[in-house]
């Protein structure tokens, strides 16, 4: 499936490249957008009378069939369209020939026309400085082309063979064989169709810009928050009433809505709701229409092309916005303290918003040349026209595609699907834009940098398994249920990618994240023992660079479970220190993975790797101890303990060390996993009841094996009994951490200090 989905993407992106090369760019190219950095017409009371002189001209016969200046895309939505053959209306010669829409290369050489135009300009630019006059003059007033005619005389040139000041008024339908003068009727309406259209080009542009910093700042600004000296106890109301709760209900990381969607979390939907705010707002202001105008039939007319445009570029605004928040290497979580999963579900909101306006763009457009006086047919034909609607299609079908039932269950499926509709969607989109405009007005800009996030992502995921090179995952099962996987010459921290390219030789390029649940210690080298080991030893076991565990598989504990242990010295190959995981089993990738367990050899992996909170200096670590909250209370269900133990390791060592209570309380279905997480702290037998006091070094650990932790009698008295604020933390099944977080957010709200930490994969 996926190979399929990468080769029509490749397939597309060849069809990309031919047509690109294949088109010849005629246009004269802009850099920036309109109104920062592109001007559309400079003056526009220079272009409305060059565009007002539009009679008849007699041209010889040479010029009369170069058509070279009316190439190029216009802006303009003509409101009329003359027939192929007008020009048949007018005499002709020997040599000579009168056309009604004259080319570019007989306007050139046309004195007639050319001191027109001129004594147009200097009546009515008289603001406007003779080079800036000049400038237009040589480049602007033949057209918009790279190549293009140039006047056989200057502007002041053409200023100064005209002889006598004209008296005659230029009629649009009459041959001009004499200096006319341009009437405000001609004139006027051309001049406010420039005028005003660049205003609102210059418009779209700015509110564009308003979308993407505004929505890609205010993570920043409120992320900055944090480090004013606000009251904690403050800070905790604040959490446990406006950002913590889910909005609704009693559901966050469980799907509602019939298992189609996720609830956001309040602090996550005032993000939401700022959102559509930003775009609604964007998409209805700013609009000022003005009449006459030369380009629409009615003001109704133009304000439905004016809003069509706005909501165009709103979506192309919003391009970058939706890719950055879905990058698993997005730069906000390098500056912010805003988890992966909360960028990933306004990433779908962004998504849904950017496909509206799409859809709205393209559904206005249709409307408008739907018209009696537009030509749909021949439009509907361009390929503008009809890469707009793949562009659009593009957008719209990721959105159903992208239910949470569909990625819960046919994941690669949608991966696949979301890869081929998001390239689909950006050709669609530069392609649109390219086949209209070429490179005139920056359009293009905005899927550059939508490209430009993606690509950044890519590479960085490519740097992050780069650095840690192929390696060798030995996968040792632990019961029927659950897998240990310990990756040597590998030492990550948070969570990482496992590639398994062996295991899945048709699926080499799937991937997962799984929780690091702690460095694999080697064995003892001079006795040939593994030593027993606390998690207060950790400090010391990091300086020391000569641990290493042993590469064969370990044989049954004597407590019945599976968990790694080290052969004798004398029959262990020793291989370097590295990084175990504990991974449950299920459908796809973890259920190959276990019936790649036997076998001394390992198995090929690619590690990207590190991901999570405190990957970059940007950040702090929210689970550390500190004198507002010296207590941590730790919650893990099942697996969920792979993210835990990192926490208590730094809560309980080194800096980390505090004076308040460190407690952990894990919930689990059988004991054999507890004794492989054991073993792998070489912490020794210590019992198998079923709900037990233990104490992990300095942590006391209490277990509930096969029953459901009472998770509100749990929470309510270790915080009511701690001196201190505490931070909570969970990771477990989707249920256990949305219960966690209503509890704690009750008790905040009417009582002690309290923090909420969630350690959860939401997709």
């Amino acid at each position: 499936m996926r190979r399929q989905a990468l080769s029509v993407a490749l397939q597309v992106s060849g069809l990309f490249l031919q047509t690109t090369e294949a088109t010849e760019t005629k246009s004269r190219s802009g850099h920036g957008l309109i109104g920062y950095g592109i001007s559309m017409y400079p003056p526009p009371c220079a272009f409305a009378c060059k565009d007002a002189v539009s009679a008849p001209l007699n041209c010889t016969a040479d010029t009369a069939m170069d058509m070279s200046g009316h190439g190029g895309m216009s802006m303009k939505l003509k409101s009329r369209h003359h027939g192929e053959h007008d020009e048949l209306e007018f005499p002709s010669g020997d040599g000579w020939k009168v056309v009604k829409t004259a080319p570019a290369a007989c306007k050139a050489i046309n004195d007639f026309w050319l001191q027109t135009v001129a004594h147009c300009v200097r009546t009515r630019c008289p603001d406007s400085s003779i080079s800036q006059l000049e400038k237009f003059w040589e480049t602007e007033a033949l057209g918009h082309l790279v190549e293009q005619p140039v006047p056989k005389m200057s502007y002041s040139q053409a200023l100064a063979s005209i002889a006598v000041e004209p008296s005659r008024a230029m009629n649009k339908s009459v041959l001009l064989d004499y200096v006319g003068a341009v009437s405000d009727k001609d004139w006027t309406p051309i001049y406010n169709a420039d005028v005003n259209f660049e205003e609102h080009e210059a418009g779209h542009s700015m509110f564009g810009l308003i979308v993407l910093l505004a929505t890609a700042v205010l993570p920043i600004a409120m992320s900055l928050l944090r480090f004013l000296p606000w009251p904690t106890a403050l800070v905790s109301r604040f959490h446990a009433y406006l950002i913590d709760p889910p909005l609704f209900g009693p559901h966050h990381s469980t799907p509602v809505f019939f298992g189609l969607g996720i609830m956001p979390t309040r602090g996550q939907a005032l993000f939401i709701v700022y959102i559509w705010a930003v775009n609604i707002a964007c998409s209805a202001a700013g609009y000022h229409p003005i009449w006459p105008h030369s380009w629409y039939a009615s003001t109704y007319v133009e304000v439905t092309t004016y809003v069509s445009n706005r909501v165009g570029i709103l979506s192309f605004a919003n391009l970058p916005v939706t890719i950055l928040f879905s990058g698993r290497n997005n730069p906000l979580l390098w500056v912010t303290d805003w988890s992966h999963s909360t960028f990933l579900l306004v990433h779908r909101w962004v998504a849904f918003i950017c496909m509206a306006q799409a859809v709205i763009h393209s559904i206005a457009y249709l409307y408008l040349y739907l018209e009696p006086d537009r030509d749909h047919t021949a439009e509907s034909q361009k390929p503008y026209w009809y890469w707009g609607i793949i562009g659009t299609l593009g957008l719209s079908l990721m959105v159903p595609l992208s239910l949470q039932p569909i990625r819960a269950r046919m994941y690669e499926a949608f991966l696949a699907s979301h890869i081929v509709l998001a390239i689909l969607a950006l050709i669609g989109c530069f392609l649109h834009i390219f086949y209209r405009y070429e490179w005139q007005w920056g359009y293009e800009n905005w899927v550059y940098t939508a490209a430009g996030v993606w690509i950044f992502d890519r590479l960085v995921r490519l740097a992050r398994t780069a650095r840690n090179g192929a390696r060798r995952a030995f996968v040792t099962p632990i019961d029927n249920e659950y897998l240990r996987v310990d990756i040597p010459g590998v030492v990550a921290t948070g969570h990482a990618y496992l590639h398994f390219p062996g295991v899945s030789r048709w699926k080499f390029w799937e991937n997962h994240p799984f929780s690091v649940a702690g460095v694999s210690l080697g064995m003892d080298v001079e006795s040939g023992s593994t030593a027993p080991k606390t998690m207060s030893d950790d400090a010391a076991d990091e300086e020391k660079k000569t641990h290493q565990v042993a590469e064969a598989p370990a044989p049954q504990s004597s407590r019945g479970s599976s968990s790694s242990v080290a052969p004798p010295a004398s029959s262990a190959r020793l291989r370097p220190i590295g990084s175990t995981f504990f991974i449950r089993k299920s459908e796809g990738i973890t259920d190959l993975l276990s019936r790649s367990a036997s076998g001394s050899k390992g198995v090929s992996v690619l590690v990207e790797s590190s991901y999570g909170p405190g990957a970059t200096v940007l950040q702090e670590d929210p689970v550390m101890p500190t004198p507002e909250f010296p207590n941590v209370l730790c919650i893990a269900g099942g697996v969920g303990i792979a993210a835990i133990l990192p926490i208590l390791d730094t809560a309980t060592t080194g800096l980390g060390r505090g004076s308040g209570s460190i407690k952990l309380y894990w919930g689990v279905r059988t004991m054999p996993l507890v004794h492989a997480v054991e073993d792998m702290l070489r912490l020794g037998d210590l019992g198998d009841q079923g709900v037990t006091d233990r104490c992990w070094g300095a942590v006391p650990v209490k277990l509930s094996v096969g029953e459901r932790l009472d998770l509100k009698a749990v929470i309510e008295s270790e915080v009511a009994s701690n001196t201190g604020g505490t931070t909570v933390v969970v990771c477990g099944p989707a249920g256990m951490a949305d219960e966690v977080r209503c509890i704690v957010s009750a008790v905040s709200r009417h009582g002690p200090v309290t923090r909420l930490v969630v350690h959860s994969f939401m997709w």
